[in-house]
């Protein structure tokens, strides 16, 4: 019954452009890149490796979505973009506590 009613409910939304959800997985990769980088300038393992997470979603997303023939849903990009920002937040408010801690 649910299926049908998330079926019904992407069909009602116009088809989101395979052009868009490449391009938000191409970000999301180059973000966790800057994360890496960063990380690596201030000495801090931690932000490497989120940053390496982060990045190799994205890739793995981003690799799948250019090799698949089926349309993307807006559902999918939307659960893993909250996947990246998830991730992130997590990240910066760990960053925050231990920067006052210390």
């Amino acid at each position: 019954m649910f299926e049908t009613l998330e079926d019904m409910r992407e069909k009602s939304q116009r088809p989101m452009s395979r052009g868009t959800a490449l391009f938000m997985y191409s970000f999301d990769f180059v973000l966790g890149l800057f994360y890496i980088i960063i990380g690596m300038q201030r000495r801090q393992p931690f932000g490497v490796l989120v940053g390496a997470v982060v990045s190799l979603l994205s890739l793995t997303w981003l690799i799948t979505t250019i090799k698949s023939s089926v349309r993307v849903s807006r559902r999918d990009v939307w659960v893993r973009g909250q996947i990246v920002i998830w991730i992130l937040l997590a990240y910066q408010v760990a960053y925050t506590i231990s920067a006052r801690l210390l």
